[in-house]
């Protein structure tokens, strides 16, 4: 079900939710929509006018001034196993004048929904539609992705920056190569990764990897790699910077800030590179690149998944400036507080003075007091400024 923080902040659950708390008195949740199939991801094309996806069915569903639509606005045949399927929308900037609506989906390559291991789908791919007033129409493909071994890990959020550019992230399908930072591994793949890329797919002159001598470079359309998963791209709105959050396997979900040829260390590095045995020799260095650690991370997994910079004074003077992070394990939403430069988190317990929740005895709640916001929210897959 879809729910609404106020006006400006819509969160999407996939899950019923028990009564949900968040942690502002003059902060109202209220129910918006209900009626929808696993949606991923959602957004606004108008005032109180949206546009959800559902993943298994490939059914991109609308809901004007609060009510769930009948029928579809488009449905595509979609391979929905594990964590494939309809996952990524994002609108145009120039939406108004162009109508142009880009969706990352798992094309099942029968014609038909399927969650079958007898059938492989045609891959991971970003298609470009146009919208018509009723229905998304004339796609074009402009990213053709891996989609095996998976089936997990497939990414697929998709966002525009500040800079008018197409950010694409997929996860590494379980692969072993360079972009995971193995350096006698398979060449780059298109998997691990963060693509910067203009509305027909291509690399941007401006990507750290960019490399003009050679346009078939797959390096080309990269903006970061070294990435296991991901559930959420933002972009802050006073610096532009990009952030993500990153899923771990059994230790260290992630948020991190990403600057360009960012490495975030998978598979040699989870969490803080202090906290790992393997170290940064051990990387992959491609020419350009360069490893942080993150800004925070969970010792045992919450699945951070979306991210949003609340945009308006509506919410409240205080919410503006900050991160919310929503989960996959616990039903919290979390607020993290930025530095004067915006550069990274700053904390004032000592718990989080190492900027680690340290969470081992208790999953949802472990050092968690100064950024745990709200719960009660089931699975929230997506976080939206309306």
């Amino acid at each position: 079900m879809l729910r609404a923080l106020v006006v400006p902040v819509a969160f999407l659950t996939s899950l019923p939710a028990a009564a949900q708390t968040v942690g502002d008195p003059g902060i109202q949740v209220e129910m918006v929509a209900t009626g929808l199939t696993q949606p991923t991801s959602m957004v606004f094309i108008g005032n109180d006018d949206i546009l959800v996806l559902q993943k298994a069915n490939g059914q991109v569903r609308r809901i004007i001034g609060g009510v769930l639509q009948p029928g579809f606005v488009l449905d595509v045949p979609v391979h929905f196993a594990s964590e494939r399927g309809l996952l990524g929308i994002a609108v145009d900037p120039d939406f108004v004048l162009n109508r142009q609506v880009f969706l990352y989906y798992t094309e099942s390559s029968t014609g038909a929904d399927t969650s079958s291991s007898l059938s492989t789908p045609l891959g991971n791919r970003v298609y470009r539609y146009t919208w018509d007033g009723a229905a998304l129409i004339n796609p074009v493909l402009i990213l053709d992705l891996p989609v095996t071994p998976g089936p997990n890990h497939d990414g697929g959020v998709i966002s525009f920056g500040p800079d008018g550019a197409l950010y694409v992230v997929i996860g590494d399908l379980n692969r072993n190569g360079k972009l995971q930072n193995f350096p006698t591994g398979p060449d780059p793949d298109d998997t691990g990764v963060i693509f910067r890329v203009d509305g027909n797919g291509a690399g941007l002159a401006g990507n750290p990897f960019y490399n003009a001598l050679d346009p078939s470079d797959p390096m080309n359309r990269y903006f970061a790699y070294g990435i296991r998963n991901s559930f959420g791209l933002t972009f802050d709105p006073f610096s532009g910077d990009l952030w993500d959050t990153e899923n771990g396997p059994n230790v260290f979900d992630e948020v991190n800030r990403i600057a360009p040829g960012f490495n975030s260390g998978w598979e040699q590095i989870m969490g803080r590179d202090a906290d790992d045995p393997q170290g940064q020799a051990d990387l992959w260095v491609a020419p350009g690149s360069t490893y942080s650690d993150p800004e925070f991370s969970w010792e045992v997994p919450v699945a951070p998944t979306a991210p949003a910079f609340p945009a308006s004074p509506i919410l409240g003077c205080s919410q503006m400036g900050t991160l919310l992070v929503g989960d996959n394990n616990c039903g919290q939403l979390y607020r993290f507080r930025l530095n004067a430069a915006r550069s990274g988190l700053s904390f004032t317990s000592m718990a989080l003075q190492d900027h680690v929740a340290n969470n081992g005895g208790a999953t949802c709640s472990g050092e968690m007091a100064e950024i745990l916001f709200g719960s009660g929210f089931g699975v929230i897959t997506d976080l939206e400024n309306g």
